[in-house]
């Protein structure tokens, strides 16, 4: 074991060894044996990068399991060859006041990733979502310290700066994460802040000062969420990166946040995300599926599902294989930026520490698993719909018998009637949705796709 030391509260380590051959006593599970009985890791399954974020080790939100804070960055080396960070390239780490920069632990994070040969990508230059009422933009915003030209003034300095410094080393930027409109209940006024302080050119200019400063860096626009109302969305955010291109700047990369918290077995199905990755691709974007994690105890069901069960694995499994291949299919080889899953462990999973899902949960509403390793950081079955996606199989929906969590709610009896449970589960998600705030009418074409899988999953 190498261990790279990054600084008194962060670090990678790497591990070198030689994989055994792993036996596979479930079939479906091909991805455990090839290639000379090595054990076949997400990266070498892919033809695209593959990649996951990592926290740093003090993240008050996992101080549970931090002891399993090496053993994540172990998992991250061996299966993973593309990394990101949640916090560190994000204006409040960087920029604390108008008038200071502190890159300590970002250059320390940047350059362990480096010379370990990941790829980089800085998640994110411009998000609302940063700009809290403690921060110093919203004070500056409020009190209107500063003209519409110190605004700018400022930004392109921020953005030259911040790219400038890592030019040549982080290959990718999320310049503008989620400008559009939330499906949950959202205040349009708040991802407003850029334009409210430097016009409407804002989202154009930092672009191209992004663009002007590293040429050879991609530049991201990403969005969250894309369920409910997903095809209009999409349409919004295609017209919006061809807004910047005819405005001074330049998106190379369309990014899908796959977040999947409503109906899991409606969007997540091969035909819905295959169409608005197709989309994407059409219009001369490369695509990119970002922060992906798919939920199970779904709102607005938020409580039903109190417990893991071996059902509710099914269906993610197979959710993850849908979406990985609609992914492959629907983008061409040389469009393809990668596919980046938000977490190693369900512990780390957005949909879980979430402040936003937390106030859709009913008291006792459980908790989430979004993710492909457990708590205990034991692969899935959620891993094998992954693996087994990147290289085109398509999976039916399998009941996990595979699946041995001890306190795994035992629903075997549920084999009998797999397909009942899965239709009963459709139909309350569709009852569901239709008092989803901003959902619309339900797209039926996914629903009676869902029904068609299920109909013809194994017994």
């Amino acid at each position: 074991m190498i261990t790279l030391a990054l600084n008194s509260t962060m670090r990678f380590t790497l591990v070198f060894l030689s994989l055994l051959a792993l036996g596979c006593s479930d079939s479906a599970n091909r991805s455990a044996v090839e290639n000379g009985g090595a054990e076949l890791t997400l990266k070498s399954r892919s033809m695209f990068p593959v990649g996951n974020v990592v926290y740093t080790e003090d993240d008050s939100r996992f101080t549970a399991y931090q002891s399993n804070y090496n053993d994540v960055l172990d998992i991250i080396a061996k299966e993973f060859d593309y990394v990101g960070h949640d916090e560190l390239f994000r204006i409040r780490e960087t920029n604390p006041t108008p008038f200071s920069s502190n890159y300590t632990r970002l250059d320390a994070f940047v350059e362990d990733a480096t010379s370990n040969d990941y790829r980089i990508h800085g998640h994110n230059l411009l998000f609302y979502s940063d700009i809290g009422p403690e921060s110093w933009i919203a004070e500056y915003r409020e009190s209107e310290a500063w003209s519409r030209d110190q605004w700018l003034e400022w930004f392109e300095r921020y953005v030259k700066d911040k790219v400038g410094r890592y030019k040549g080393q982080v290959a990718s930027w999320d310049v503008l994460n989620e400008p559009l409109a939330r499906v949950i209940a959202d205040d349009p006024k708040a991802r407003n802040v850029f334009i409210d302080v430097a016009g409407e050119d804002i989202y154009a200019k930092v672009f191209r000062w992004a663009r002007e400063t590293d040429p050879r860096a991609k530049l991201v626009l990403n969005e969250f969420f894309l369920g409910p109302g997903g095809n209009r969305k999409t349409d919004d955010l295609i017209a919006l990166a061809n807004k910047i291109g005819r405005s001074g700047g330049k998106v190379d990369v369309i990014g899908f946040e796959g977040i999947y918290i409503f109906s899991p077995l409606i969007f997540t199905t091969y035909s819905y995300n295959y169409d608005r990755f197709k989309k994407a691709a059409d219009a001369g974007y490369m695509v990119t599926l970002s922060e992906l994690n798919v939920a199970l105890n779904i709102y607005p069901a938020a409580g039903r599902n109190q417990s893991q069960t071996r059902l509710l694995h099914s269906i993610q499994r197979k959710a993850f294989n849908n979406i990985i291949r609609a992914y492959i299919d629907a983008v061409p080889e040389k469009q393809r930026w990668g596919v980046v899953t938000w977490g190693v462990p369900d512990y780390q999973g957005f949909t879980r520490f979430g402040d936003i899902f937390k106030a859709f949960r009913a008291p006792g509403g459980g908790s989430e698993w979004p993710l492909l390793w457990d708590d205990s950081l034991e692969k899935k079955p959620a891993y094998y719909g992954f693996s087994n996606g990147l290289k085109g199989i398509e999976e039916p929906f399998i009941y996990n018998a595979v699946y041995e969590e001890g306190d795994l709610i035992d629903d075997h009896h549920l084999i009998d009637d797999f397909k009942k449970a899965l239709l009963d589960q459709l139909e309350g998600e569709r009852i569901a949705l239709a008092i989803v705030p901003s959902s619309g009418v339900v797209e039926n074409i996914y629903y009676e796709e869902a029904k068609r899988e299920i109909l013809a999953s194994q017994d």
